[in-house]
């Protein structure tokens, strides 16, 4: 659906010459260096972007890689950025309420529509980062929740493989046979996936996965980068050259680590589930360093640079600004504390008790007298004792 649209745009910049492609397929020696770039089209010269190119086909594609990722950050970015003003208010809520809702009466069956949703959406976009790059800026916009993009995203996994099945289906006949094996295992593989990881709820331990992935970069935003090289070239990187190593070096690398992952897992549900049974000094990970068990050390490295310590100020400044939190116990609450570096960081409590705060140019907290808070209870009827802060 996507190609009609696409095509035109794509075509003024690079063609591929699908011959290439083809004698690639069948190991033809005389084709193992060729371009493909396209040469001639129509029985004439080619006319688009990359047409009369001296640059080898690796620095093309490194090109293209780097302007279509370019590209892609910046659609995302406008986005966000309309739906940002565009759900608001009233409809906002609506839309919400819509995509979050579940079946009556069966419950348990709208997640199974869900996947069914997301797996024909990417049969007509023809691709699934597309589809998980659309719902991603509407789950930060709060209109899709995390555990209802979940089994969307499963359901693109397996609009994916069609793809791939209908293009086996219409190979050559010698090779048909191999080629629908190979898509009929790319399909039943993200089945098999799904049947593990889904229907069984305690199994769905991808969803607090990503919530915690979240909760971290939400705090150190740098995390993302690198968890993204971490994940697609570091940890990809380590186990290749364990490989290479051969099974011995694999086995006693591997195994170990493993071992320690496990170890760490068991602990943490340990301490989340029967604390009191744990003995005192393993109830948390105090006993561990603190560049073993936080990134606040790391944090500190990374935004002593100019660039990220200019990010800082900003956002310093820009809680510099004059703010009131309306008050009531249905509002969310906010502790505020002294930074490290002399400024003031709001942080979210599960503990609701009312705040106006006003800040200072000097980002400087001045507590209220205990005699007058007291005053200010009594007169507004709050139970609770309330934290108001006067502008220096």
């Amino acid at each position: 659906l996507l190609k009609v649209i696409t095509d035109p745009f794509t075509k003024t910049v690079i063609q591929v010459d699908k011959n290439v492609l083809k004698h690639w397929s069948h190991n033809d020696p005389d084709y193992v260096n060729a371009s493909l770039i396209k040469k001639s089209c129509k029985g004439g010269p080619c006319d688009f972007l990359f047409a009369d190119t001296t640059m080898s086909d690796q620095t093309v594609g490194l090109i293209l890689l780097f302007f279509s990722l370019l590209l892609l950050c910046i659609c995302l970015i406008l986005i966000v950025k309309i739906l940002s003003s565009i759900m608001k208010g009233s409809i906002a809520q609506i839309i919400k309420v819509a995509l979050n809702a579940d079946i009556p009466y069966v419950p348990w069956l709208t997640g199974y529509i869900a996947i069914a949703i997301g797996a024909v959406m990417t049969v007509l976009v023809q691709s699934s980062s597309i589809f998980t790059s659309t719902i991603t800026p509407l789950i930060g916009l709060g209109l899709i929740s995390v555990d209802r993009s979940y089994p969307l995203t499963l359901g693109s996994n397996i609009g994916t493989t069609t793809t791939a099945l209908l293009a086996s289906m219409a190979g050559h006949d010698e090779g048909r046979k191999s080629s629908v094996q190979i898509a009929l295992v790319h399909l039943l593989f993200n089945i098999l996936g799904i049947m593990i990881f889904y229907p069984i709820p305690f199994m769905r331990f991808p969803i607090p996965l990503a919530k915690a992935l979240g909760n971290i970069t939400a705090n150190y935003r740098w995390f993302a980068i690198f968890y993204l090289i971490a994940m697609f070239l570091l940890l990809p990187g380590f186990v290749f050259a364990l490989s290479l190593g051969g099974t011995i070096a694999l086995y006693c690398v591997g195994v170990p680590i493993l071992v320690l992952f496990a170890l760490i897992v068991l602990l943490n549900v340990l301490q989340n589930k029967i604390p009191d049974r744990l003995p005192a000094k393993l109830q948390n990970w105090n006993f561990l360093p603190l560049p073993l068990r936080s990134l606040e050390p790391y944090d500190k490295i990374l935004t002593s640079s100019p660039c990220c310590s200019s990010c800082r100020k900003d956002e310093m400044d820009e809680l510099s600004l004059p703010a009131t939190v309306v008050r009531g116990t249905n509002q969310a609450s906010m502790n505020i504390k002294n930074a490290e570096n002399g400024g003031v960081t709001l942080v979210q409590s599960k503990t609701l008790f009312p705040v106006a705060p006003l800040y200072s140019s000097q980002n400087e907290l001045k507590p209220m007298p205990e005699e007058k808070m007291r005053k200010s209870d009594q007169s507004e009827g709050h139970v609770n004792p309330t934290l108001e802060v006067e502008r220096m």
